[in-house]
């Protein structure tokens, strides 16, 4: 190769390197292009009920969930939660495994350094918050809120079960483990209650309406309104979250924050447990549940491909742009059918 030649090179060469953006897997790609698929999002609320098999829900216990949100929707006719119990199917939502200590919902006591949805988004700069309903501390493993006017919630330690963000290493806890005077700062202003206990979702339904929310909300009912326990006065547990729905879904739709890119996922956490305790790895081990994925983004009607929890992380992964896919959403395919 001549001088000349040599020169054009290095000069075509550096004009490339400085119009590529740098640590382009990283960036992710640009907004409003797709990812496997999946359309990107805007703000996503993820809303998990408690222990409802699919074909318990009918139009008359859960009248806004049928009736309402399933024509305007994606519904997943076969979709299937992780695993049996609780806890380890918070946990697969938003890292892709489980422990054996999760599956006896052993709480913070399962504590685990692995990656995690909240850490890929920390790391894309992305925001997020778990909002606890009725909770009263942040950052803690016990809901400790009312239930008006069934008093004290049922089941004081739910958010010990159904709060992942006090699990994982890299979000919570000197040293890695969660500790009730060493929270860290992250956990403390992103694992938060929803409301005071006069106005359980106040705080919450305040944030929509100033469109001031994160890019994920993972959004947990009390241990009424989740439908884990009959409650006064509806005493009907799957009614209990159905209620819940129709009257916070309608608030984040009006949300500015909602707009014509955000995402609201509802699901269950697993089925009644009527196969008793699942494989520690199995997929789609913890019975049929319903999944509920509506937005502006989506193609509504009923989609009859298999999907699990995995799913659901692997698709959010995409939505934020994310490539790397953490535990065993990176053995699922996306669910990426359902978009316009």
């Amino acid at each position: 190769m001549g001088r000349r030649a040599w020169y054009a090179a290095v000069a075509l060469f550096a004009c490339l390197a400085a119009a590529a953006p740098l640590h382009a897997d990283a960036a992710g790609p640009a907004r409003g292009s797709a990812l496997e698929g999946v359309p990107r999002f805007g703000h996503v609320f993820l809303v998990v009920g408690e222990n409802t098999t699919y074909s318990h829900l009918n139009a008359t216990n859960a009248p806004y969930l049928m009736r309402t949100l399933r024509p305007a929707s994606a519904w997943l006719t076969r979709y299937r939660a992780a695993t049996h119990w609780s806890q380890a199917n918070y946990i697969a939502l938003t890292s892709g495994r489980f422990s054996r200590c999760e599956q006896q919902d052993g709480g913070a006591t399962c504590h685990d350094d692995v990656n995690n949805l909240y850490h890929q988004l920390d790391v894309r700069q992305l925001t997020w918050t778990t909002w606890l309903e009725g909770g009263t501390a942040k950052c803690d493993t016990g809901s400790g809120g009312s239930c008006p006017p069934q008093g004290p919630c049922p089941l004081t330690g739910f958010y010990t079960t159904g709060n992942p963000p006090i699990n994982y290493a890299d979000i919570e806890g000197e040293g890695g483990v969660w500790s009730a005077t060493h929270r860290s700062q992250e956990c403390l202003s992103r694992d938060i209650y929803a409301g005071p206990d006069d106005d359980p979702m106040g705080t919450f339904d305040d944030a929509l309406t100033s469109g001031d929310v994160p890019a994920f909300n993972l959004v947990l009912p009390n241990g009424c309104e989740d439908g884990e326990a009959n409650c006064k006065p509806t005493n009907k547990r799957i009614r209990q979250f159905d209620d819940f729905l129709a009257r916070e879904v309608p608030r984040i739709e009006a949300s500015p924050a909602f707009g014509s890119d955000g995402v609201i996922v509802i699901t269950y956490d697993e089925d009644q447990r009527k196969d008793g305790l699942a494989k520690k790895h199995g997929f789609g081990s913890g019975g049929p549940v319903a999944c509920v994925i509506l937005s502006p983004l989506v193609s509504p009607g009923d989609y009859g491909r298999r999907h699990v929890h995995y799913s659901v992380l692997r698709t959010l992964e995409d939505g934020f742009g994310i490539r790397h896919h953490v535990g065993h959403a990176d053995d699922v395919r996306p669910i990426s059918e359902i978009w316009r």
